[in-house]
């Protein structure tokens, strides 16, 4: 148990998986915290295949009990805590008018409400070695504006505030708080974002065009930035948002 570990939510595809992958090479233990138990037993095998080890818990992120047992799982299979990538996410299509009061709901349970469950049930253990790190996963959205996302960027713009907030109240505990905020990433979630749209090619055109290379970024390019972030490298950064996002942010 002498491996550092890394927790992980929604970490059974996408963003979540490739950081997964990316801690792994760089030695670290892993926790994958997801509510997609297939997925989430074959990225188990894939970080093994790495080399390091690797655990799987069923996890809805926006109900308390499942993330209290995440956490005692991790606990006992490891005895530790160095990293927690709070990403797990949900989207949700609609104007302030359209988007029904339980989507609303369900969405600021996932994307808020998430992480203060997990921040609350892992960093106990950050505290107990006196170090630690969390990144969390914000969304170019919460600073720039689409249409029919009101829920949605309304959520991950309140994460940027969120980490700022963390990062204050637990630099007397030696941990570190960062927020990725990625721009369009080829993940499975916008993926499907893409294909739901009325004119899926219109889509993904367009949001190629929102970078100043042409192109949507990987889910690889983001992982590099969420361990920087979480790294001793990192060591006097806090309270900060790095976009990841190809230049959306400075068009």
């Amino acid at each position: 148990m002498s491996n550092k570990v890394m927790i992980v939510s929604g970490g059974a595809s996408g963003l979540g998986l490739a950081a997964a992958e990316k801690f792994a090479r760089k030695g670290y233990d892993i926790v994958i915290c997801d509510i997609n138990d297939e997925k989430g037993a074959i990225a188990v095998e894939k970080v093994k295949a790495i080399g390091t080890n690797a655990i799987y818990c069923h996890c809805d992120i926006s109900n308390k009990e499942e993330v209290q047992k995440a956490a005692e799982a991790a606990k006992k299979q490891y005895g530790r805590a160095d990293v927690l990538i709070n990403n797990a996410g949900l989207e949700v299509r609609g104007s302030i008018t359209q988007c029904t009061e339980d989507d609303w709901t369900r969405l600021y349970d996932i994307n808020l409400k998430g992480m203060y469950y997990m921040t609350n049930a892992f960093a106990p253990m950050m505290f107990a070695q006196g170090k630690g790190a969390i990144v969390n996963t914000g969304s170019i959205l919460g600073y720039r504006t689409v249409g029919e996302r009101a829920a949605y960027s309304s959520s991950k713009g309140a994460i940027d505030t969120l980490t700022r907030s963390m990062a204050f109240d637990l630099a007397e505990k030696n941990i570190r708080v960062n927020c990725v905020v990625p721009g369009a990433i080829d993940t499975p979630l916008l993926r499907g974002s893409i294909n739901d749209s009325p004119d899926p090619a219109g889509t993904e055109a367009f949001l190629g065009s929102k970078s100043v290379f042409g192109r949507m970024g990987t889910s690889e390019e983001v992982a590099n930035v969420m361990y920087f972030l979480a790294s001793d490298e990192a060591s006097f950064v806090t309270g900060a948002a790095y976009f990841v996002d190809g230049g959306w942010s400075i068009m």
